[in-house]
C-alpha cells in the first residue's frame, strides 16, 4: 500500500471539551407544548447523531483494506471549535435513471420518477460489468434514491390535486415514536390532512417494546407507502427507499473524507485532488455511496475536496437533508396567479441560523406540499412547466434541489490512499452490522415488502441504526445481531462466534445461528447475505447508562473491533 503524507499549515488547536449537543432537523420542536417530552426527544436525538458519527469515523476495519478510522472528520460532541458553512446542492430528481435509460425520453423519464415502472434491467455492479437485475434500491419507493421522496393524490378524472415532498429520515421518526407513538399519529394526521389515520395503521402487529410496552412502529406503514397518496392509503411521511436515511448521509461525509490517489497506482502519485467530472470513479476507489445518482458522487467529491485542501469537516448543525425552494420561472397558471403561492412549508423553515447565531446557506424545508386551493377551479394538472402539463409529481421535482450543509475548520492534510480493497482470509473479522430485539428481527424479517420490479424484501430493511434499549438489570433478553463476514455455521456450536460488550457487565450467549439472511442493510441500495446470531443478552446493575459498542469474534480469532452505539443501556432497572 502506498501512503503519502502531505503537508500543510498547523491546524488550529481544538478544545478539548464542547458541552455540544445535536439539535434536531431543521431545528424543529415537535414537543413545543411539552417541554419534558421535547428535552428528551432533543437528548435522545443527539446521542442517535453522536453513535451515527462514531460508527462513520471508524470506518472499516473487519473486511476491507486501505479503510482507516477518518483523521479528518469531526464529531461536534467531542470538538466543536469556530469553523465556516458551506452547502452541497443537487437535484431531487433521481440521476440514475437517466443515466440507466439515455434513450428514454424526458416524459418517458417522469413517469417512471413516480411509478417505479422501468422498462428494463441494470446492472447489479454499476463499478464493474456485474449482472443484469431488476432496478435498485427495492421497496415501494426505492428508486426516489436522491434524499427526496413524494406521493401524489389525484382526482376521479387522474388530475394531480396534491404532491406531497419529504426528505425527513427515518431515525428521527423512530425516535418520535420512542418518546410518544400519540405525537406520531397527530403529526401523521395534520401533515397528510388524514383524521382517518389510526395508532394500529402506524404498528407493526403482534410485538411490542419491551421497554416502554408501546407498540412497535411500522416506518412501512399504509400511510408512508408507495408513490400514491389516496383517502384509503399512501403518503409521505418520512424517507423509505433503503440508502436514504441520515446515518447513510453521516457515513458518507464520513468515509468520503479519506484521500484517494488520483489516479490511482500504479505508477505512484501523490495527487489526491478530483475533479467533479471524476466524482463518480471516486465513489468506486473509495467505495461510498452510489454511482450515477445526483446525491452521493456531488457530496462525497466536495467532501473529499474540502480534507484534501487540508480541512476538518462535518455536517454542520443541525444534520439533516433539506428541500430548498423551486424555480417558479417556467411554470405558467390558468389564472395568472403565481405558482409559487401553491407551494406550502408543513416542516421545516425557509431560512435557519447556527448555534452561535450565523445564518446557514439555503433552505430548511423537511416537508412541502404543492396544491391548488379548490377554490381555484383548476388542479395542479392544469399548471405547465415549460409549456407541459404537470402529469406527474416528478416534474416538480426536477424544478428543486436538496441540500446539505458542511462545516470546516483549517486543518493537517492527511495521507492518500490506494483504492478500497477486499482482505485476505486471515485477516477478515466478523463485522457486526446491527442489533435488535428478538421478536423484532424475527417478525420484521418474515414481512415481505413488494414493489413495482417484483423483487420483494424483507420489511427489516427498513429497520435503522437508532439503538435497541435495554434496561439495567435485565437477566435474560432475546437479541439478534446481524454479522457481516462471520464463520459460524448453523448447529455447529464449535464455529459459534464470541458476542461481548464494551462494557463487561453486558454479557451475551449465542444460542443459534442463522445463515443466508437477505435482507438491505439501512444504509445499502441492494440487499446481501449476512449471518444472524441468536443471543440472550443480561445487563448488571453496575452497567454503565448510555450507548455501547458490540464485538463479534469468529471461532479461532483474536477480537477486532467493536461497532459502537448498537445497544443502549437504559438506568431504569428492569
Amino acid at each position: 500500500m502506498q501512503s503519502v503524507e502531505k503537508v500543510a499549515p498547523a491546524k488550529r488547536a481544538p478544545s478539548t471539551t464542547s458541552g455540544f449537543q445535536f439539535r434536531t432537523p431543521a431545528n424543529i420542536q415537535d414537543f413545543a407544548d411539552d417541554q419534558t417530552k421535547q428535552s428528551m426527544m432533543n437528548s435522545l436525538w443527539s446521542n442517535n447523531l453522536d453513535g451515527f458519527t462514531q460508527q462513520g469515523m471508524l470506518n472499516n476495519p473487519w473486511n476491507t483494506t486501505n479503510t482507516p478510522p477518518t483523521t479528518n472528520y469531526y464529531n461536534p460532541i467531542d470538538n466543536n471549535p469556530p469553523s465556516n458553512a458551506a452547502n452541497i446542492q443537487w437535484l431531487a430528481f433521481p440521476g440514475r435513471l437517466e443515466y440507466n435509460f439515455p434513450t428514454a425520453t424526458q416524459a418517458k423519464l417522469y413517469e417512471m420518477a413516480d411509478t417505479g415502472i422501468m422498462p428494463g434491467q441494470i446492472s447489479d455492479d454499476p463499478c464493474g460489468t456485474g449482472q443484469s437485475v431488476a432496478y435498485f434500491p427495492y421497496g415501494p419507493r426505492g428508486w426516489q434514491d436522491e434524499y427526496c421522496e413524494w406521493a401524489v393524490t389525484r382526482n376521479a378524472e387522474g388530475k394531480i390535486t396534491r404532491i406531497d415532498f419529504t426528505c425527513e429520515n427515518p431515525e428521527y421518526w423512530n425516535t418520535l415514536w420512542e418518546v410518544d407513538p400519540n405525537k406520531v399519529l397527530a403529526l401523521y394526521q395534520s401533515i397528510l390532512n388524514k383524521p382517518q389515520i389510526t395508532l394500529q395503521d402506524l404498528s407493526v402487529p403482534g410485538i411490542v417494546n419491551p421497554v416502554t410496552n408501546q407498540p412497535v412502529y411500522n416506518p412501512l406503514n399504509k400511510w408512508n407507502s408507495g408513490p400514491v397518496s389516496s383517502a384509503t392509503a399512501g403518503g409521505a411521511i418520512h424517507l423509505t427507499s433503503t440508502p436514504n436515511t441520515i446515518q447513510t448521509e453521516i457515513a458518507l461525509a464520513t468515509t468520503s473524507g479519506v484521500q484517494r490517489f488520483n489516479p490511482p497506482p500504479p505508477p505512484p502519485t501523490t495527487n489526491t485532488m478530483w475533479q467533479s467530472r471524476d466524482y463518480n470513479n471516486l465513489i468506486c476507489v473509495g467505495q461510498f455511496g452510489q454511482r450515477f445518482r445526483n446525491s452521493d458522487p456531488n457530496i462525497g467529491g466536495t467532501v473529499n475536496n474540502f480534507v484534501t485542501g487540508g480541512a476538518m469537516v462535518t455536517l454542520a448543525d443541525p444534520p439533516g437533508l433539506y428541500i430548498q425552494m423551486p424555480d417558479f420561472s417556467a411554470y405558467k397558471t390558468p389564472d395568472g396567479t403565481d405558482a409559487s403561492t401553491f407551494w406550502t412549508i408543513k416542516r421545516g423553515s425557509m431560512t435557519l441560523t447556527s448555534q452561535d447565531g450565523t445564518s446557514l446557506p439555503g433552505n430548511f424545508i423537511l416537508h412541502a406540499v404543492y396544491e391548488v386551493p379548490a377554490s381555484k377551479g383548476y388542479t395542479v394538472s392544469d399548471i405547465t412547466i415549460s409549456n407541459v402539463p404537470i402529469n406527474w409529481g416528478s416534474q416538480v421535482a426536477y424544478t428543486f434541489k436538496m441540500q446539505i450543509v458542511a462545516s470546516a475548520y483549517a486543518g493537517t492534510i492527511p495521507n492518500g490512499y490506494e483504492p478500497v480493497g477486499d482482505t485476505t482470509p486471515d485477516n477478515t473479522f466478523a463485522q457486526p452490522l446491527q442489533l435488535f430485539y428478538q421478536d423484532y428481527f424475527d417478525t420484521l424479517y418474515n414481512i415481505s415488502v413488494p414493489n413495482p420490479v417484483n423483487h420483494p424484501i424483507p420489511l427489516l430493511s427498513n429497520s435503522t441504526y437508532v439503538p435497541s434499549v435495554i434496561n439495567v438489570g435485565t437477566a435474560s433478553a432475546s437479541m439478534v445481531v446481524v454479522v457481516a463476514t462471520c464463520t459460524a455455521q448453523e448447529n455447529q456450536p464449535a464455529t459459534y462466534p464470541s458476542v461481548t460488550f464494551d462494557d463487561p457487565n453486558i454479557k451475551a450467549t449465542v444460542t443459534a445461528v442463522k445463515e443466508n439472511v437477505y435482507y438491505a442493510v439501512p444504509g445499502n441500495s441492494q440487499p446481501s447475505t449476512n449471518t444472524a446470531l441468536y443471543i440472550t443478552v443480561s445487563v448488571g446493575a453496575n452497567a454503565a447508562p448510555g450507548q455501547h459498542g458490540v464485538y463479534v469474534t469468529n471461532a479461532g480469532q483474536q477480537r477486532q473491533a467493536a461497532m459502537p452505539a448498537l445497544l443502549k443501556v437504559s438506568s431504569a432497572t428492569a
